[in-house]
Parts: structure tokens; C-alpha cells; sequence
């Protein structure tokens, strides 16, 4: 069969600054179906443009969605006279929502659809029994099964529509990204993964190191000129400590000048030989969990961890050569005026190589979402600024203000001296890419002015000094 993968790019330009690296899923994905014998191309709008009738000369189109990017994936939908299967973030949460625009969604792990394709081919099992799969009939929406699978295969970036092309794009597209599991057994409220993936999930180890091997090895000349880091992309590479810890000895074992970027939780420092073990492997940079500065707050998200715990994690991994990036979460309850700051400050004082800062984001479908829609506290649906932009009512502040405590930080952290000061003295393969992302987050910043004026502004009140109604 014939399949093109397609993920959709919601960038306006007034708002949003542009990015160049397209997800993993979709080319994971195309890469099981290209296994089956079948001729599968990903157009990622993130690398190319896209053409409508080569859309139309597919046998069944995929296209995955995160919620920022639904709305474009939608319009793509309409525009397709061919099946249309729905996949991805956002489809797992809402999958009834897609079904108005597509004919079938499959949930959580996208590997059933090679039983849709022999379905579709008149092949194998009843649309009954194809696990994770949501459509509709006379009707009625019908929900099948749901089972968790990881699919182990080394993705392949030859199927990416111009991925290799050599421009000036291609060059701006680091760092190389690579998966090795899917999910997280913690459930922080703040988090989406859990509604999406109830399971954790890993690879075979000797998957995961040809996938690095062969990304590295497919890199074109002059993009090895610019910074050789590869992003672990799993959201929490602790969450099987044994497994973790025979990984990182095979990544030890790759003769290579990259290094390696990981997520973690502040607990990885309770175990000195997992942390030795990472330092091997060429960990450069740790993007450490920490969400909040305030413990209530810590609690609120049901982070089980404490503030002490976390300065001490910091602590302990620069102790091993690692330098830590702090990720951040702005504007649960107990979030103030003036904390985006502190957390500036905290990241001096701690050497931290950077911080991410997000605002709260409640994903449709999600407990936080609902919560917040009951309270009359999500200010719209409009998918597109989900993505970073504040989209609901805070508690002690107005939506602008709590906009602009994440700004506020970035453009702390982020300074020109600071800036300079890690160019000139960070961790090496690191210092080019630390000049980039202070670059995107004044960028940003300018960006999302618009953003508070044309949306948050009319909204210059705290929801419990006076409440609106929910206006979808």
C-alpha cells in the first residue's frame, strides 16, 4: 500500500517562532510500515512544503497531531479525498474531536496501524480487534481495545520527504534526536504522558544504539561542523534503573564526538553509580525536572520530591562533570508575582546551564483541563497557542502578568553577559547551541508581546476577585 505520514506545522508569524526539527512518531511509524513491505513517505512540514495532490494519489494518509498543530492538521484533513487515520498527542486525547475531520484515530502507541493497512487491504483481522483504534459506524463511535507495544525498529530518516536535502535548513537542524522509552511512572499533575501513555515502555537496547550509530553516521559533511549534540528524547531515562544503566554502558562503548542531552528526575542522584555511569557515556547536560522553588507548590504537583532533594540533585551531578538545565513549570495556584525571578536568580546561583519555562498548559482531555473548563478558567480552544502560551486563568495574578513572569525569567537567565559567559566558558560542545536558544527566547519574547496584547489583555482580573464564564 501507498502511505504518506504527514506532520502538520501551525506557525503564524506574528507569534510564533519557527522550528526546524520534526518529531520522532511519525518517522518512527512509517518506519514499521516500511518493515511490512510497504512504500510509506513522512512529509513533515517542519522540512518541506506541503502538496495536496500528492496527498491524493496515496492509498491512506496518517497525520499526527500535537494540540498546537490539530487545527492545521484538520484543514489538511478536509482537503484529502483519500482514508485519513489520525495519530499522535493530541489524537490520543480527543479522539472523537478527530473523527469529525478523519475516519479512524489510533491512540496511545501508534504500531496498530499496520493491522488498519491489512484491514483496509482486505487482509487479516475485523476493524473489531485492530487494538487502540477509535471510528465511527452507523453512527456511533466505537472504542476497541487498548494495549501497550513498543515498536522497536531504528527509525529511518532516508523516509522524511528533503530531510538530508543540504540547506541551510538542514544545517540549522540539531540536535539529532533519539528515543529509547516512552513514559514515565510518575504522575505529576502538571504532565500530560500519563493520560497518553498509561505504560512504560523501552526499547531493546541494541536498537537504540544503531539508531545513534546511524544518525550519526548519516550526517552530511558541513553539519558536522555545527554543534554534535544528540537529545535522548525519553521523558524520564531513570524510570528502569537496570535498563538505564546497561544503555549508558553501550553508549560508552560509541567511539564519538557527540554528546548527549537526557531528562531526569532529582532522584538520579541517590544513585552515584548510575550518575557515573552517564558521565562515561558523554552526558553533557542534564535537563533536570524541577518545576517549582516553592515546596507547596512541588506538592501541588504531586512532584514527591523536595526542595532540598533537588538542590542537592544540582549538587551532585555537576559534581560528575554534568552541568544541569532547569525545567520549570509557572502558574499553579500557588505561584506568585515575582517568582519568575527568583527562579532567574535561583539559576545563577545554582551555574545552571539554561532553563525551560512553560506556563501551566492544561491539555484538552486532561484532569487539569477539565478541572480549569469547570472553574470557568480556560480563556479558548484555540489549539494553535498551546504551546507555550499562558491559555487559562491563574490564580493570584492576571494571564498577561503570568506571560510575563516566564519572559521575565528567560530574559534574566538569558542576558547578554550570561550569554557571552557561557559562549566563552561552557561545556564544550554546548557553548554554540547556548547562543542559540538565548537568541529564540528574546526572539520569543518580542513574539509573544503580541500575543499578550491581541489575547490576554482583556482578560485584567484573577478569576477568584471575579469569575467568567467559559467562552469556547
Amino acid at each position: 500500500m501507498n502511505i504518506k505520514i504527514v506532520e502538520p506545522y501551525c506557525f503564524d508569524k506574528r507569534y510564533d517562532v519557527r522550528s526546524l526539527t520534526p518529531a520522532l512518531g511519525p518517522i518512527i511509524v512509517a518506519s514499521l510500515l516500511k518493515s511490512q513491505g510497504h512504500q510509506v513517505e513522512v512529509i513533515s512540514e517542519y522540512v518541506s512544503k506541503l502538496n495536496l495532490g500528492e496527498l491524493n494519489s496515496a492509498d491512506l494518509i496518517g497525520i499526527s497531531i500535537t494540540t498546537y498543530n490539530a487545527t492545521r492538521g484538520y484543514e489538511i484533513a478536509q482537503s484529502i479525498k483519500k482514508p485519513v487515520v489520525f495519530g499522535g498527542f493530541h489524537a490520543s486525547l480527543l479522539p472523537e474531536e478527530c473523527l469529525r475531520y478523519g475516519d479512524y484515530v489510533i491512540r496511545c502507541d501508534g504500531y496498530p496501524i499496520i493491522h488498519l493497512v491489512e484491514f483496509l487491504s482486505n487482509k487479516g483481522v475485523g476493524i473489531e480487534q485492530i487494538p487502540n483504534l477509535v471510528y465511527r459506524r452507523n453512527g456511533r463511535v466505537f472504542y476497541n481495545q487498548m494495549l501497550t507495544k513498543e515498536i522497536n525498529i531504528v527509525p529511518d530518516f532516508r523516509l522524511v520527504k528533503d530531510y538530508h536535502k543540504l540547506n541551510l535548513k538542514r544545517l540549522l537542524r540539531i540536535p539529532l534526536l533519539v528515543n529509547a522509552s516512552r513514559g514515565c511512572p510518575y504522575n505529576c499533575t502538571f504532565c500530560s504522558i500519563k493520560a497518553i501513555y498509561p505504560d512504560f515502555t523501552k526499547k531493546d537496547i541494541e536498537i537504540v544504539v544503531r539508531d545513534i550509530k546511524n544518525q550519526i553516521g548519516n550526517q552530511r559533511v558541513f553539519s558536522r561542523l555545527l554543534p554534535r549534540i544528540i537529545w535522548i528524547t525519553d521523558d524520564n531515562i531513570s524510570s528502569d534503573k537496570k535498563w538505564a544503566k546497561e544503555l549508558l554502558r553501550e553508549i560508552a562503548r560509541i567511539k564519538t564526538s557527540y554528546r548527549f542531552v537526557i531528562q531526569a528526575r532529582a532522584d538520579i542522584a541517590r544513585d552515584d553509580e548510575l550518575l557515573d555511569l552517564m558521565r562515561k557515556a558523554n552526558i553533557g547536560v542534564v535537563y533536570l525536572g524541577i518545576e517549582s522553588l516553592d515546596q507547596q507548590s512541588l506538592d501541588n504537583f504531586d512532584k514527591d520530591l523536595s526542595l532540598e532533594e533537588i538542590m542537592y540533585a544540582i549538587e551532585k551531578i555537576e559534581s560528575y562533570g554534568m552541568r544541569v538545565h532547569g525545567l520549570f513549570v509557572f502558574g499553579d495556584d500557588d505561584f506568585k508575582k515575582g517568582d519568575g525571578l527568583k527562579v532567574a536568580e535561583f539559576a545563577k546561583k545554582h551555574g545552571l546551564s539554561g532553563v525551560l519555562v512553560q506556563p501551566l498548559i492544561p491539555f484538552p482531555g486532561t484532569k487539569i483541563f477539565n478541572k480549569l473548563k469547570g472553574e470557568g478558567r480556560i480563556l479558548h480552544e484555540e489549539w494553535q497557542h498551546y504551546d507555550g502560551k499562558v491559555v487559562f486563568l491563574p490564580r493570584n495574578m492576571t494571564p498577561a502578568e503570568l506571560q510575563s513572569e516566564v519572559y521575565d525569567c528567560y530574559r534574566k537567565v538569558y542576558s547578554p553577559f550570561r550569554v557571552l559567559k557561557f559562549f566563552l566558558f561552557g561545556p564544550k560542545g554546548f557553548r554554540l547551541a547556548g547562543l542559540g536558544e538565548g537568541k529564540i527566547r528574546h526572539s520569543e519574547w518580542r513574539k509573544v508581546k503580541r500575543y499578550i496584547g491581541d489575547k490576554l489583555t482583556i482578560w485584567n482580573r484573577v478569576p477568584y476577585a471575579s469569575r467568567s464564564p467559559y467562552k469556547g
